[in-house]
């Protein structure tokens, strides 16, 4: 999650005050919001002096502004105004709940001083159910910086000279060049800094041991808690072989610092300069190679360069694209590839009613908008290279990034980037992949092979029942004397094309790369965990009389589902067709699988487990998700791993830990041909 996909949602905030007040309160002040938004951002001056260990929290705020009548401004509930000032006096304020406005006595240049004073919230104190919001503990202080625990105006962007006093043991660090630090006898010191206009300061703080490197010109750090600090040295490498691949690629890192800093939160959150990662996900090794990558390559896309949400969020899957799948791709095409065929299974796992455009994405809610912000952009950006050219594409990101960065940008301005690279309109590729819900659909008709003089000639038919997709398509036709690679371009729902060959033709296979975007067929996917956890017709069954069980599952149910599970009686679901996750104690489970005609899972791997998670299609094609454990316990430790292993047929567990995976094995798929026995 990066914070800044967070705006939209937090941003919410204020509008309900506006709407409610702002003619009330603010017109007869002079104010104007319209004025406010268009004035030049507000300069602040920071200092706080924190307690991490009691939460305990004190902040003087020194905001320089000019051109403005008002100054209309949130702050967190957990923060008390001591004092306001304007220009050194005393200046009332206008509060409703939690959003404020002070009036200023005219457009020139002021000086409006805050005393706050307040206690952080302690980890677990329920906040928001659509953001993690600000936190405090005695290994750790978390204040993300649309939080509002500064006031903070509804424009979002502005500068900041911040100073931080903690106690000595204690460390803090923030978004922000880092100017300078000073431990004392009993405070220990640092000082930030951002003199362009950038979103709030979001402020981090604990006892950590610091390790820094410097890198051409950059200073690295890693902030880690104290069983963590073995690990440094192998998190600045890759830091720093990061930041150095996408300068090559894209063009200079924007900031002066990269922290990587371990957090007592489960978290994983990106920021302008730094990563905030949870302590228990810090020794992982997916951590350390693709997830720092793609957190690293935010610097660029999403804080070097801002999203302009109104047409929707570029950022997540263009890093996707390139740090997730590049990863993939440098292994070799064999990866690569499987990386879009597992994308291509998500897509097919997703219900067509929580499908939605590409520019609806704005930022993952739920694992249905991952789907698409995620998986699906970085496969438009795929088949965008493959159209254009790698080169052109290299070309269109490093116009963008030289174009914007600093700045705001929106889908368009990505499409014109690529048009300039690649000297051609492009209008029709961003129209179809970004304004439709919904892909292609791909089959095979009729097809023939036949003798002629110059050896064999061989006729199929494409089909493409959705209109309107114009696609590039690549085909393998095998003859007994090589292959032969053709590349097609499909505008049609029928398209007929024909090849001559002097040699007799083996196999044909369209797509033989996963190369395009498209709605699998069932042949072509085998049934996984998301067929059933998107699903949001799905139902739950809990096979057990064991009280305790019932209630892990119950638990277990609500953290697998993307929506609110629904639980019912296995006898009411004999013949549905809806899609169905079972959990059930292993020593019960075979009677409640002969109920659905279901045999226990034969082909899962023979290894020592304690628990048993798979999937199988019922004859009536419905999808099933079957859970098993030995005991409660063993069904307990499954609550937080199994989550995350959605795109798989299988996951076998022992104490909590996966101790085998898969996908189930399929045929060749509907779009290959046999063409051996067609003469």
């Amino acid at each position: 999650m990066k914070p800044s996909s967070c705006w939209p949602n937090s941003r919410k905030a204020l509008n309900k005050f506006v709407k409610l007040i702002v003619t009330a309160v603010l017109c007869c002040a002079g104010m104007s919001l319209h004025a406010q938004a268009a004035a030049p951002y507000a300069e602040h001056t920071i200092e706080v002096m924190l307690t991490p260990a009691s939460g305990q929290i004190e902040i003087s705020d020194e905001i320089r502004l000019e051109g403005r009548e008002n100054y209309v401004f949130r702050l967190a509930p957990w923060l008390n105004i001591e004092s306001v000032s304007l220009d050194g006096q005393p200046l009332p304020v206008t509060s409703r709940g939690h959003e404020h406005a002070v009036a200023l006595p005219d457009r020139g240049s002021h000086v409006i001083g805050f005393i706050l004073r307040g206690v952080i919230p302690g980890r677990g104190t329920q906040q928001s159910s659509t953001a993690i919001l600000s936190s405090s503990g005695s290994d750790g202080v978390y204040l993300p910086g649309y939080d509002a625990w500064i006031p903070l105006d509804d424009s979002a962007l502005i500068s900041y000279r911040m100073t931080v006093k903690l106690p000595v043991a204690q460390r803090a660090v923030a978004t922000g060049k880092l100017i300078s630090e000073k431990p004392g006898d009993t405070l220990y010191q640092a000082i930030f800094e951002v003199n362009r206009p950038a979103e709030a300061p979001s402020l981090f703080a604990g006892p950590y041991q610091v390790k820094e490197r410097r890198s051409q010109g950059l200073r690295l750090r890693t902030y880690f808690h104290a069983e963590l600090a073995s690990l440094a040295d192998v998190y600045l490498d890759a830091a720093d072989s990061y930041i150095q691949r996408y300068q090559a690629t894209i063009g200079a890192y924007p900031y002066a610092d990269f922290h990587i800093i371990s957090a007592p939160l489960p978290v994983g959150l990106g920021f302008p300069n730094l990563t905030y990662v949870g302590r228990q996900v810090i020794p992982l090794p997916f951590m350390r190679t693709r997830s720092l990558a793609h957190e690293v390559l935010h610097n660029w896309w999403g804080n070097g360069i801002a999203v302009d949400y109104a047409s929707g969020n570029w950022a997540e899957g263009l890093t996707t694209y390139m740090a997730d799948y590049a990863l993939e791709r440098d292994k070799g095409e064999t990866d690569a590839r499987s990386m879009r065929v597992k994308w291509l299974r998500d897509y097919a796992a997703l219900p067509a009613q929580r499908d939605q455009p590409v520019r609806a994405f704005k930022s993952k809610q739920h694992q249905a908008s991952q789907v698409i912000g995620y998986n699906k952009v970085a496969f438009i950006f795929h088949m965008l290279a493959n159209e254009i050219g790698q080169p052109e594409f290299a070309d269109g990101l490093q116009r963008f990034w030289s174009e914007h960065v600093y700045g705001q940008a929106a889908w368009e301005d990505l499409q014109a980037a690529f048009e300039q690279a690649a000297g051609r309109d492009l209008d029709w590729f961003f129209k179809q992949w970004l304004e439709r819900r919904g892909a292609p659909r791909l089959s095979l008709g009729a097809h023939s092979v036949e003798m002629v003089a110059a050896g064999y000639r061989t006729r199929i038919e494409i089909l493409q029942p959705v209109k309107g997709y114009r696609l590039k398509l690549p085909l393998l036709l095998d003859t007994v004397d090589g292959p032969q690679r053709h590349e097609l371009t499909v505008t049609d729902t029928l398209t007929r094309v024909e090849f001559v060959t002097p040699a007799k033709p083996r196999y044909l296979s369209v797509d033989p790369g996963s190369d395009v975007f498209r709605r699998l067929q069932q042949d072509e996917t085998p049934p996984i965990l998301r067929d059933v956890t998107l699903n949001p017709s799905a139902v739950t069954v809990v096979a057990s009389t064991d009280d305790e069980f019932v209630e892990v599952a119950r638990s277990l149910a609500a953290g697998l589902m993307d929506v609110e599970p629904r639980f019912d009686s296995l006898p009411s679901l004999q013949d549905s067709a809806q899609p169905l996750l079972l959990i059930a104690n292993s020593a019960d489970l075979a009677a409640q699988l002969a109920q659905l005609g279901l045999d226990q899972a034969s082909a899962l791997p023979a290894v020592a487990h304690s628990a048993a998670v798979w999937t199988a299609r019922r004859a009536n094609g419905a999808p099933v998700l079957v859970v098993t454990a030995d005991s409660a316990a063993e069904l307990a430790s499954l609550l937080r791993p199994l989550p995350h292993y959605g795109g798989q047929s299988y996951v076998l567990f022992a104490a909590g830990r996966a101790v085998s995976r898969g996908i189930w094995p399929l045929t060749l798929g509907s779009l290959f041909l046999d063409l051996q026995d067609s003469l």
